[in-house]
């Protein structure tokens, strides 16, 4: 008689990929079973099997199981596999999810795990999330999560700063304002990464005790650590550059923030149904009018004025031939070329809220349809929506943007044309000292004229 959890090992990759969980429990699995599927999610030679066998895959199935079986005995032993495959991405991505489906029971032992000394850096990290899976599944075990990171904020390891970061990251998403005197007491003691979670203002921002920045913004240099020389300007005069200069020098935490977003912000202005006036559009670049920076000289501001203008009006140029070209960022990475779309994406977002509300069905049904790939990359809606994909299907919705925001302008394109139409003249033309057309018996040049 063959074994019930035989059938962990034929399904292979079934939509890992798009981490999609299909119903394990329709395959018969009951706590009797947590035995043996314990055993495959720990077995090193499944772990280690052919990349393109199924058998590879078994592990995942099993404990995906074991999270649907709620079963709280399996908690501790799931934990202990943490730091054994803290270098498997599908264990650190998904073991956390695990552990916090399965709940209360696993809160003990993550939170000792988190306070265990010389441990993988990302093993703590795993902790850390799972913690926050388990509120976000069982909101009613909030208060007991956070007393347990309320306790290693009163004794962090300032050797792990990424730990310290997307801890003060989580703590934001679980808008935990009762532990802001130990988040402050950790930046105070510089033990934090702040590419992860940005800096102490920003999270003060974040969990709603100030509404706006005291300094700076950090550059994208000091978020990693690096020390940032002062904005040098630009000795080329490209207008790129140019604008990139002034708002890493001037800006401020609402406003654009290189040119990627600027280009992403004029798209969204090409693609209205209505032209926006520079009078409406210029104050949104520093986040409003009080934000905008108070120029020193007249020739920076007349410099940045002529920058901004050539951007927009090649954007403008851009969209109406018939290659329209996004200017999105790329980075190099072990000699890999990736392309960034999120500045681009947050830039066309800030363009949208200024539209005036559409009111035909048909025109809200298309820009619901072109903002779908957009929306994956901006920060108010990317976390869940992200994960849930591959780095295929990724790549694949950052490629559709273009193709998406071209459809737009063009639906939108009559309405324009018709609004920006010429008013044609009807009746003939009357001269200056020709008799006034009301028949007021007055020369035109002294009556309606």
């Amino acid at each position: 008689m063959a074994n019930k959890t035989d059938i962990i090992f034929t399904l292979g990759d079934l939509n890992c990929a798009a981490h999609q969980w299909p119903d394990y429990l329709q395959y018969g699995f009951d706590s009797s079973d947590v035995t043996a599927l314990l055993k495959i999610a720990g077995d090193s030679e499944l772990h280690q099997a052919d990349a393109d066998s199924a058998e590879i895959w078994a592990p995942l199935h099993a404990w995906r199981t074991l999270a649907q079986l709620r079963c709280s005995q399996a908690a501790l032993p799931l934990i202990k596999l943490f730091d054994e495959l803290v270098e498997d991405d599908w264990a650190l991505y998904e073991l956390p999810i695990v552990l916090g489906m399965i709940g209360e029971s696993a809160i003990e032992p993550l939170a000792a795990l988190l306070n265990t000394a010389e441990l993988d850096e990302f093993t703590h990290v795993m902790a850390v999330d799972a913690l926050c899976e388990v509120v976000e599944h069982y909101p009613e075990q909030r208060d007991a999560v956070l007393a347990h990171y309320q306790a290693y904020l009163e004794k962090p390891d300032l050797s792990l700063p990424t730990l310290n970061g997307l801890l003060i990251g989580r703590l934001c998403e679980l808008k935990a304002k009762e532990l802001i005197e130990g988040i402050r007491a950790l930046y105070q003691r510089d033990g934090v990464d702040t590419s992860c979670a940005g800096d102490l203002e920003e999270v003060e921002i974040k969990l709603g005790f100030r509404s706006n920045r005291e300094t700076p913004r950090p550059s994208q240099a000091e978020s990693y650590g690096f020390k940032a020389a002062p904005a040098k300007k630009p000795e080329s005069g490209d207008v790129i550059d140019l604008v990139n200069y002034y708002f890493e020098r001037d800006g401020n935490e609402q406003a654009i923030f290189n040119a990627s977003e600027l280009d992403g912000f004029f798209s969204a202005l090409a693609c209205a149904p209505n032209n926006i006036m520079a009078a409406q559009w210029l104050s949104a670049l520093w986040g409003g009018e009080d934000k905008a920076p108070h120029w020193k000289k007249r020739s920076e501001y007349a410099e940045f004025n002529d920058a901004i203008f050539t951007f927009y009006n090649h954007v403008m140029e851009g969209m109406h031939g018939d290659e329209y070209h996004a200017l999105f960022l790329v980075e190099m990475e072990d000699e890999q070329e990736y392309t960034i779309v999120s500045s681009w994406c947050e830039g066309f977002m800030r363009g949208i809220g200024l539209w005036d509300e559409l009111t035909e069905e048909e025109d809200r049904n298309a820009l619901e349809q072109a903002l779908k790939p957009i929306q994956l990359f901006t920060t108010q809606h990317e976390g869940e929506a992200l994960d849930s994909l591959s780095e295929e299907q990724i790549n694949q919705s950052g490629l559709t943007i273009e193709p998406a925001v071209k459809t737009l302008y063009l639906h939108f394109l009559e309405q324009r044309q018709r609004a920006n139409k010429p008013i044609q003249r009807t009746a003939p033309k009357v001269g200056r000292n020709d008799p006034c057309p009301c028949k007021s018996g007055k020369k035109y040049k002294k009556c309606c004229m």
